[in-house]
């Protein structure tokens, strides 16, 4: 690993370089994005990407080496095994680290654990780190199909780069983003790692996410991915693939791994361990809404309210949305009042969102540093989690907090009679 980081280091700024068509093409600020972004899919094109997937969940194992940087010439490195039916390890660290971190499944579970201390998570305190900052591990189940290695990266935050292409792929996961497809077109052909490449372009929510994959000719798998989401500021991140090898033999060894003497499993906090407590105050804010006006949550008292922070790029968000509008329309009248909270999104891709999904209830779109502070400092989201849901009684006091949604919103309708609602 640290003969590839020491090649990476050298070749990291041409790399860069050669992504700066992305910049332009795209342009650096959201006031770019522009309906006319959203792909129109092309057959051809959409095979391609077919064929990639196809591909890796039909080998019988496969590793790699990929390196995830962004324009500040941060990078971090994987490398991964993966061989079927269920086994993993995916090794990661970061630019010029010694320290790595690992993750083993093994058939059945996922097993992680630090070189030397682990990071400290944003929803713990100095004393529980201290408590249990060496010498654990992580253990989780791994059902074929229905994991995310990605995700489980992702949420640990040990990698200053996730990775884009989930390697659970290769099991048969379907990655969240695939029913948001816009449409798939061809941007020609390049070289990769050394291959002849088929570029694409594929379109994610009507054009907030774009990817452009370098797929070889020679395997049909990836070589080069460059992802820019389309948020207040442009996020752009590219992950390059080497040593690509399908189907070699991989000793069975290398997927097993057992906690050593004295160690200690550790239950990773969430999000909804530092959100404000029942009986809290809510805090007061007044920022912008998103038809041009103003919103102060004081406005409300008297009515009990469902305060739902979102964002447009994420999954479960969009699906929630049209909900909230239901009930939004059954409830408003016997004084519930749902307000939305948006300080993700560019306003012009929110609104659009909002327009196509016919939402009428008060929103606040504002990204300003005071309404980012509101949700960060104020409501405790500390790692700009969404769905993010707050019930406030009529006297503005927090009835219940949690991240996540349900289908059939128990927990929120529970919440809102216990704040002295009447929805029956």
């Amino acid at each position: 690993m640290r003969n590839k980081i020491n090649v990476w280091t050298i070749t990291a700024f041409a790399g860069l370089v050669l992504e700066s068509w992305a910049l332009y093409m795209v342009g650096s600020s959201p006031a770019h994005w522009r309906s006319s972004m959203i792909v129109k899919d092309e057959p051809a094109a959409h095979a391609l990407y077919d064929k990639m997937i196809e591909t890796m969940r039909q080998a019988e194992s496969l590793s790699y080496t990929s390196v995830c940087s962004g324009p500040d010439g941060r990078a971090s490195t994987y490398n991964i095994l993966l061989k079927k039916p269920n086994y993993f390890l995916v090794k990661t660290a970061n630019l010029l680290s010694e320290k790595y971190s690992t993750l083993v499944g093994d058939g059945d579970n996922l097993w992680f654990y630090w070189q030397g201390d682990r990071p400290f998570s944003a929803y713990e305190d100095s004393d529980s780190y201290e408590k249990t900052r060496s010498n654990v591990y992580i253990k989780k189940a791994t059902p074929i199909g229905r994991y995310s290695i990605r995700d489980q990266i992702n949420l640990l935050g040990t990698a200053w780069f996730g990775i884009i292409f989930d390697p659970s792929t290769f099991g048969g996961y379907t990655d969240s983003l695939a029913p948001y497809i816009d449409g798939i077109r061809s941007r020609g052909t390049d070289d990769a790692d050394n291959e002849e490449c088929e570029v694409i372009e594929v379109s994610f929510k009507k054009a907030q996410l774009t990817r452009y994959f370098w797929i070889s000719r020679r395997d049909h798998l990836p070589r080069k991915i460059k992802e820019i989401v389309r948020l207040v500021n442009n996020n752009i991140e590219v992950e390059e693939f080497s040593d690509m090898t399908l189907n070699a033999r991989i000793p069975q060894q290398k997927f097993t791994w057992s906690p050593p003497a004295g160690w200690r499993q550790w239950e990773k906090p969430g999000p909804d361990d530092v959100l404000l407590k029942p009986g809290t105050e809510a805090p007061d804010f007044k920022l912008l809404s998103a038809n041009g006006g103003i919103i102060k949550l004081s406005d409300y008292r008297g009515k009990g309210i469902w305060l739902y922070i979102w964002q447009c790029g994420s999954p479960p968000c969009r699906e929630a949305m049209p909900h909230l509008q239901v009930l939004s329309e059954k409830y408003k009248d016997r004084g519930l009042v749902i307000l939305g909270f948006n300080c993700f999104d560019d306003k012009r891709i929110a609104r659009n969102f909002m327009r196509e999904n016919s939402v009428t209830f008060p929103n606040i779109l504002d990204s300003s540093d005071a309404s980012k502070k509101v949700i960060f400092d104020g409501y405790k989201n500390r790692s700009g989690t969404v769905p993010l849901n707050y019930i406030i009684d009529a006297r503005g006091k927090v009835v219940d907090a949690w991240s996540g949604c349900e289908e059939d919103n128990k927990r929120a309708l529970a919440a809102l009679k216990k704040a002295g609602m009447q929805l029956e």
